[in-house]
């Protein structure tokens, strides 16, 4: 299939398992990062705000609760200011294994034969903030190798 718009760029990028790979490897550098605790607080704090400001939820049923809480904690932009604080999304080596997929997905969709395989092209994506005090990340070069950034290490 030719790729002629963006709509069918998205289409095929997720048929290639690219995108759900993506989506895991976020989760995954959320779950193991210190927001996870933060948001987790902060939900908790709503629902506790609400369920004591509405004593007549504690006695509606357990689905109704839930969609009660739901909407409240819908209300507040904690979702969207964690994705925004995500530092995933900056990194530069992170971008380029997104980049580097497109690619190959857009040649894939022109016919081209393109003999890299994610592992070749796409960087280990690592979390940014893990603690590992020999964490560095990488740039990526013109010639696909990656070399050390200038940032400083955790000590």
């Amino acid at each position: 299939m030719t790729i002629t718009n963006p709509t069918q760029l998205i289409d095929e990028f997720k048929k290639s398992g690219e995108f759900d790979r993506l989506r895991r490897d976020l989760l995954s550098h959320f779950q193991r990062s210190d927001r996870t605790e933060a948001l987790k607080s902060r939900v908790d704090d709503i629902a506790r705000q609400r369920l004591s400001s509405d004593p007549k939820l504690i006695s509606m049923p357990n689905d109704a609760v839930q969609r009660e809480l739901l909407g409240e904690i819908d209300r507040y932009p904690i979702v969207e200011r964690a994705v925004a604080d995500a530092p995933l999304l900056s990194d530069q080596s992170f971008i380029a294994g997104i980049r580097a997929s497109l690619e190959r997905t857009m040649s894939a969709g022109r016919g081209e034969k393109n003999n890299d395989t994610p592992n070749q092209s796409t960087p280990n994506l690592q979390p940014c903030d893990s603690g590992n005090p020999d964490f560095n990340t990488a740039i990526p070069q013109p010639n696909g190798a990656l070399t050390p950034s200038s940032v400083p290490q955790k000590e």
